[in-house]
């Protein structure tokens, strides 16, 4: 190989791995395409008698060049910290409230890791309360290139919060744990189908839980339970086929289930904050992670 052939294979080197590292966003078929364009082009001008330098200069430095892939695709750089912010915060306002309600509102000590109550223990216990809320606002304060591995170790933490202290933090939890993996799954655009129906089964796994202790005779039901169930799973069947609107109203439903078990907490407090909790982080998840992108401003 001679050392002009050298420095070409250098230049069209240089240049490939800068573009693939701009390019690690994009999925592994999108940026092997792109740079399969690029070698294809050096090619072309090398059979053109033009040198490396000129072929360069014809698509552009990698950063130019990135960019209008990146428009042209449709990509939406900013797409997955605006999903991970949303469900960050979301977090954190299911972890104040339940701070609040648990310090101001629980009725009596009759769960375990419920006597957490301002009455009995004073304003101390309430800051314990709300931990869970300033450590699921800890990845928002942090830079972006840290970003992701400070929400896995909140992720952690708050599980762990759960497991020792207060079982009611289960949904701030879940939606920690979202704002970790829906970002990664929905940085190029829609999940996979896969992923889609794993949402939709976990949505509709209360109600199949549910229909089965009716059929076991584990509890009595009316037909108009049994209906509502049934719209339950159907829903779970919408989020498998990509419906937005669908994981709208699922949100919707696990706000509302929150919200009436700290109205009417009793028995089953846990059985309906856990599944509210858990709809709230599908559906918001599921709404963020099928949104259109924003197209890029630089085109």
């Amino acid at each position: 190989m001679t050392e002009r052939t050298m420095m070409n294979a250098n230049t069209e080197g240089a240049y490939l791995r800068d573009v693939g590292r701009r390019l690690r966003a994009l999925t592994p078929e999108q940026r092997g395409a792109v740079l399969d364009d690029v070698r294809a082009h050096f090619a072309d001008a090398t059979d053109a008698g033009r040198s490396p330098e000129q072929a360069v200069e014809s698509l552009g430095d990698p950063a130019t060049f990135t960019a209008r892939v990146r428009a042209e695709l449709g990509h939406d750089d900013g797409r997955a910290d605006r999903i991970r912010r949303v469900l960050q915060w979301t977090a954190v306002g299911t972890a104040a409230f339940t701070g609040m309600f648990v310090s101001f509102l629980w009725p009596d000590d009759s769960l375990p890791g419920l006597d957490a109550r301002y009455d009995e223990h004073g304003f101390g216990i309430v800051l314990w309360n709300l931990l869970p809320a300033v450590v699921a606002a800890v990845p928002v304060a942090v830079p972006a290139r840290a970003r992701t591995v400070v929400t896995a170790v909140v992720a952690l933490v708050l599980t762990v919060l759960t497991g020792t202290a207060q079982t009611v933090f289960v949904p701030t939890a879940m939606l920690a744990w979202a704002a970790l993996v829906v970002p990664v799954l929905a940085r190029t655009g829609r999940p996979a189908v896969g992923w889609r129906v794993v949402g939709g089964a976990l949505a509709g796994l209360p109600a199949l839980l549910t229909l089965g202790g009716v059929v076991a005779g584990s509890f009595d039901t009316d037909v108009w339970t049994v209906l509502a169930l049934v719209a339950m799973l159907a829903l779970g069947v919408l989020i498998a086929l990509g419906k937005v609107w669908a994981g709208a109203v699922l949100a919707a439903l696990g706000v509302v289930a929150m919200v009436w078990a700290t109205l009417s907490p009793g028995l089953l407090f846990l059985g309906v904050w856990w599944g509210g909790g858990l709809f709230l982080a599908l559906g918001l998840s599921h709404v963020l992670a099928h949104s259109a992108a924003r197209p890029s401003a630089r085109g």
